[in-house]
């Protein structure tokens, strides 16, 4: 009877020892991806950042091209001198 509680006990040994490396590669794995998800909310935000200055650019050169028509259309109708 003694040797099976050693054996019991024995196997639980076993069977935990897989366990913790499971646990450690799991906490890993989760701060891991904490990380992850952190640079990627930082990504986000850059990329938010740069997509508005990339629309306020598009505008400004919308703007510039209507003014450059306009000067041209000007200059061209103008009487030469």
């Amino acid at each position: 009877m003694i040797r099976g509680w050693g054996r019991n006990g024995v196997g639980q040994q076993l069977d935990q020892a897989p366990s913790q490396g499971l646990i450690t590669r799991i906490s890993e794995l989760t701060k891991q991806n904490q990380q992850l998800l952190t640079e990627r909310d930082v990504l986000e935000r850059a990329n938010a950042a740069l997509e508005g200055q990339l629309a306020e650019a598009e505008e400004d050169l919308a703007a510039a091209r209507t003014s450059l028509r306009q000067m041209m259309r000007t200059g061209n109708s103008a009487p030469a001198t």
